[in-house]
This record gives C-alpha cells, sequence and structure tokens, in this order.
C-alpha cells in the first residue's frame, strides 16, 4: 500500500492507494494521523478514491481515528471511497456516524462548514 499525506492551512489530507489489511499499513496510517495531530491541524480528510480492498481491521483503524479525532473536537472525512470499499462501510453502518463526502465538491461544502 502507498499512503502520502500533505497539508494545506488547517486540514491535512491522507491518501491511501491499494489495499488496507497489512499491520504494517494501519500502523503507518496511525502515525500519519498523529503527525497531524500534533501540527494542530484540525481537519483530516483520508482520501479513499484509489483503495481498492479494506478489511475489518482496516475498519477497525477507520472506527478508532473517527473516535480520536471527534474526541479532541475535529473534523474526520472520508473523501470518495472507491465503491467496494463505500459497500464495506455501508453494511458495516460506519456510514451512520463517519463524515463521507462522494466528491471535491461535497469535500468543499462539509470543509467550509464549523
Amino acid at each position: 500500500m502507498e499512503i502520502t499525506s500533505n497539508t494545506t492551512e488547517d486540514t491535512g489530507y491522507i491518501t491511501l492507494i491499494g489495499q488496507l489489511w497489512q499491520k504494517e499499513d494501519l500502523c503507518a496510517i496511525d502515525e500519519a494521523v498523529e503527525n497531524l495531530i500534533q501540527n494542530n491541524i484540525t481537519k483530516i480528510v483520508l482520501d479513499l478514491d484509489r483503495l481498492g480492498f479494506i478489511n475489518s481491521s482496516g475498519l477497525g483503524l477507520l472506527a478508532r481515528t473517527h473516535s480520536r479525532i471527534t474526541e479532541l473536537g475535529h473534523k474526520f472525512i472520508l473523501l470518495n471511497p472507491h465503491s467496494s470499499v463505500l459497500e464495506v462501510i455501508e453494511v458495516s453502518g460506519f456510514d451512520l456516524f463517519m463524515t463521507i463526502a462522494k466528491s471535491a465538491d461535497e469535500l468543499k461544502i462539509i470543509l467550509a462548514k464549523k
């Protein structure tokens, strides 16, 4: 899996490419999120457009990350999940409590809200 991270103002973007299931990838994402939090980033966007697979370990990571970020009063947004990943998120019920932007335009609207 390839993981990239960048920031603009108060928003951090983490892009995932490949498949999310290996322990070292989960740890790398945790580390990327923690780095953003430590740098006072208050909005974290997880770009899932090129993530082709996620398993229960990946879903657990999403839940823990969502919980951690929202407890801090920050925003956590899933951006444009690939259809197969979105299906897993929806079947798991995660779409009921997570913010999902299905396009760049939706993301802009969500990020603009306080």
